[in-house]
C-alpha cells in the first residue's frame, strides 16, 4: 500500500488515498508511482522517515528563537519588553502536543508518530514529555501585556518601518519565515508519514509480530490487552484518557507498575519482531508518492533539520534562564 494525500493542515486540497500492490489498482485519481529519494539515512533507534526533513520546526520554538534575536533591535526603536525564560524542549514538546491526530489534525508533529523507547519507557512509562518548559503562563502574560500592546500601537509610521526592518533581519539571521511552498511540503510530509505509520499496521509481517507481541505481554496482567502496541496505555491502566478531542493526563505521577508495564511492552514489541516489522513497512510506504505530491515536495526544502538546530542554539544561548529543575 502507497499512501499519499494533496490535503496540508489547512484542509485546502483532497485526501488521496493510493493502493499499490504488483500494480496501480485501477479506478484511482492518480497513482502512486513516482519514486522519492529518502530526505534521511535509515535509523530504526531514532525512527527516521523517508520525507523527515521536510518538516519545518516547532512553530513555537521558531517563534520564540525569533523574539530573542529581535529584542536588541526592537530596543532601540522604543520597544523595551524583552520575552520571558523557555526551553526548546519545552517548547518543542508543547507543539507537539497540540499537534496531534487525536485532535482531528490531518498533519500531526513527526513525534507522534514514533512509537515507545526502551529509554522513554524507563524514565515516564507512557506519560508525554514535560511541557513546564514553555512557561505557557509567563509567554500568555507577556504577549497579552497591555503596556507592551500599546507601546507598539503607539509607533510612528517611521517606528513602524523599523520594527519590520527589525523583525526582516532577525529572520534573515535565523533562516527562518519558511515559504508557503515549504510549509506546503512540511504539512505534506507530516500528512504522508502519519498515514503510512497507520496503515503499515495492516502489513501481514506486522500482524503476525503483533500476535507474538500479544503473547509475550501476557504476563504483564493487563486486564484488557489489545490486540497490538498501538493501543496502550489502556483504559484500564488509567493513565491517559480523552476529553473530545483533547488527550488527558488521567494521573500526573508515574507509577512503578506504569514503567513495569511500558518497559515489557517495548521489549516485547523488539523480541516479536514487531518494531523492525513496523520500521520497514512503514518506510517503505514512504517511497513512492503521486506526481502532484512529488511535485509539491520538491518546491519544499531539505534543510529544515539544520533549521531546528539553529534555533535550539539560538534559545539555548539568548533565553532567560529557566527555573530549576524545568528542562
Amino acid at each position: 500500500m502507497q499512501i499519499t494525500t494533496r490535503a496540508a493542515k489547512t484542509g485546502t486540497l483532497a485526501l488521496v488515498v493510493i493502493g499499490l500492490a504488483a500494480g496501480v489498482v485501477h479506478g484511482l485519481p492518480e497513482p502512486a508511482d513516482v519514486t522519492i529519494e529518502p530526505t534521511v539515512e535509515r535509523d530504526p533507534g531514532a525512527w527516521s522517515m523517508p520525507l523527515d526533513a521536510y518538516a519545518v520546526p516547532a512553530g513555537a520554538k521558531t517563534s520564540y528563537a525569533e523574539d530573542l534575536v529581535v529584542e536588541p533591535c526592537l530596543r532601540e526603536v522604543g520597544i523595551d519588553d524583552p520575552p520571558p525564560w523557555a526551553t526548546a524542549a519545552g517548547l518543542q514538546a508543547d507543539d507537539d502536543a497540540s499537534d496531534t491526530a487525536a485532535r482531528a489534525n490531518p498533519s500531526p508533529a513527526l513525534a507522534t508518530t514514533r512509537p515507545l523507547t526502551a529509554a522513554l519507557a524507563e524514565t515516564r512509562g507512557y506519560h508525554g514529555p514535560s511541557t513546564d518548559g514553555a512557561n505557557r503562563e509567563g509567554m500568555r502574560a507577556w504577549a497579552f501585556d497591555p503596556d507592551r500592546n500599546a507601546a507598539f500601537a503607539a509607533l510612528s509610521p517611521s517606528q513602524q518601518a523599523a520594527v519590520d526592518r527589525c523583525w526582516h533581519d532577525a529572520r534573515k539571521a535565523l533562516g527562518s519565515g519558511e515559504s508557503g511552498a515549504e510549509q506546503t511540503a512540511s504539512d505534506l510530509a507530516q500528512r504522508l508519514t502519519h498515514l503510512a505509520a497507520v496503515d503499515a499496521r495492516s502489513d501481514e509481517s506486522v500482524v503476525r509480530a503483533a500476535a507474538k507481541w500479544r503473547t509475550c505481554m501476557r504476563p504483564a496482567g493487563v486486564t484488557d490487552l489489545p490486540d497490538a502496541p498501538e493501543g496502550m496505555p489502556t483504559t484500564s491502566m488509567r493513565v491517559l484518557g480523552h476529553d473530545g478531542s483533547a488527550v488527558v493526563v488521567l494521573q500526573e505521577e508515574i507509577s512503578k507498575r506504569e514503567v513495569a508495564v511500558a518497559e515489557r511492552d517495548v521489549a516485547c514489541q523488539e523480541s516479536s519482531g514487531y518494531r523492525a516489522a513496523l520500521y520497514d513497512a512503514e518506510w517503505q510506504r514512504l517511497l513512492h508518492v503521486t506526481a502532484s505530491d512529488a511535485a509539491a515536495l520538491r518546491r519544499g526544502s531539505t534543510r529544515q533539520p539544520q533549521l531546528d538546530a539553529r534555533l535550539d542554539a539560538t534559545i539555548a544561548r539568548l533565553a532567560p534562564a529557566a527555573p530549576d529543575g524545568v528542562a
